[in-house]
């Protein structure tokens, strides 16, 4: 698939915002933070073959790892993955979509999460975006995420 430098230019304007809050597990809120992310190659291309109907390329699941690199557009995997499903969509406007996620009290306990990926149906990585301050999940915490990205 080639895309004249024009056509290239307009649709990476993609961009995108991942939203955490972290409880104990009474609910009470603990840290909240919200970081931009990187939308890798794969990711446009996965965006193009999701707008064609191809099938495994709309986004399902998020990942989160322990690199600590800096995301780079080539980047196609999380280190240490552990998956999430995406628990709903939700549309604030025209112009983008948010896939929510909840990393419940049971799941990813022992890693120490440094970075998150949103992931295809199909496995592929779509965004990538690393913290500077880890997460050490254990049973203690929940982590609730919305991830935006705008058209």
């Amino acid at each position: 698939m080639n895309l004249s430098k024009k056509h290239k230019d307009k649709f990476r304007q993609l961009s995108g915002a991942l939203d955490l809050l972290i409880t104990d597990s009474a609910g009470n809120a603990l840290y909240t933070f919200k970081h931009h992310n990187l939308i890798v190659n794969g990711g446009y291309l996965a965006a193009a073959m999701a707008l064609a109907g191809v099938p495994g390329s709309s986004i399902a699941n998020i990942q989160v790892g322990r690199s600590f690199l800096e995301p780079e557009p080539e980047d196609t995997m999380i280190t240490d993955a552990v998956t999430i499903p995406i628990l709903s969509v939700e549309y604030p406007d025209n112009f983008s979509v948010r896939f929510n996620f909840l990393i419940n009290a049971n799941t990813a306990n022992g890693l120490n999460i440094a970075e998150f990926g949103l992931i295809t149906q199909d496995g592929r990585l779509f965004s990538r975006l690393v913290r500077t301050e880890i997460i050490s999940k254990t049973n203690a915490i929940e982590i609730m995420g919305g991830w935006v990205i705008n058209l």
